[in-house]
């Protein structure tokens, strides 16, 4: 099951060893040569003006309503970790950022992009193309070049671009299915009901006389 970035912002951050809410995800620090969310930034109060950030690898789960880490010192110092503040000060735009391949093709932009909760691996992006083709995803696999002004897909990614509620209209189908099966099994106990109420009217007496049958003590 992958998330998109959009659903981790702003999500409460919580310890797993006291249960303390240790802030709220403010900015993901993405390393894009690797596709991967590296860590975030959290929103603390009562923390030093540097900015606390917790590196992804700490991350315990993320659920519907929170992500949850081991333990408070999850959080450190930007600063402690240089590889996380090169992140941090010299960040590659990735949400918004144009999608070119290497064609010429303008693909669209980026507009969200979806992950596995497990190590923060980003393997979809999806993007925006204007308001006649909606939004598409695209696997990060055909992406070759991670650039400060455009993303650089592979000749023909366009090719490869596929809706984001794929699943969603499976299971659509699945309870369109459903309920047509209901319907026809509703209409199979109707049927079977009409037939015998004709059966059981066809024996009453009203029934035989305005047929012209004789009764039943009449019959040789």
């Amino acid at each position: 099951m992958f998330y998109t970035s959009k659903k981790l912002m702003g999500m409460p951050v919580v310890s797993l060893a006291d249960g303390h809410q240790l802030g709220r995800i403010k900015r993901l620090l993405i390393d894009q040569q690797k596709m991967i969310i590296a860590a975030f930034t959290v929103d603390r109060k009562g923390w030093f003006k540097e900015q606390p950030v917790i590196p992804y690898s700490h991350v315990k789960s993320v659920g519907n309503h929170a992500v949850t880490v081991d333990q408070a010192s999850a959080v450190v110092k930007l600063s402690s970790l240089p590889e996380l503040e090169v992140l941090a000060k010299h960040p590659l735009p990735l949400l918004g950022a144009r999608v070119i391949t290497e064609d010429g093709t303008v693909m669209g932009t980026v507009d969200d992009f979806r992950f596995d909760p497990q190590d923060g691996k980003i393997y979809y992006l999806d993007i925006k193309s204007g308001l006649l083709h909606g939004t598409r995803s695209l696997e990060t696999t055909q992406i070759i070049t991670c650039g400060r002004d455009a993303l650089i897909a592979r000749a023909g990614a366009e090719e490869f671009l596929q809706k984001p509620g794929g699943l969603l209209n499976v299971k659509w189908q699945e309870t369109s299915a459903g309920a047509a099966k209901v319907f026809q099994d509703a209409c199979g106990v109707t049927r079977r009901a009409a037939e015998v109420f004709n059966r059981y009217r066809q024996r009453l007496p009203f029934s035989r006389k305005k047929n012209g049958d004789p009764p039943p003590e009449d019959r040789n």
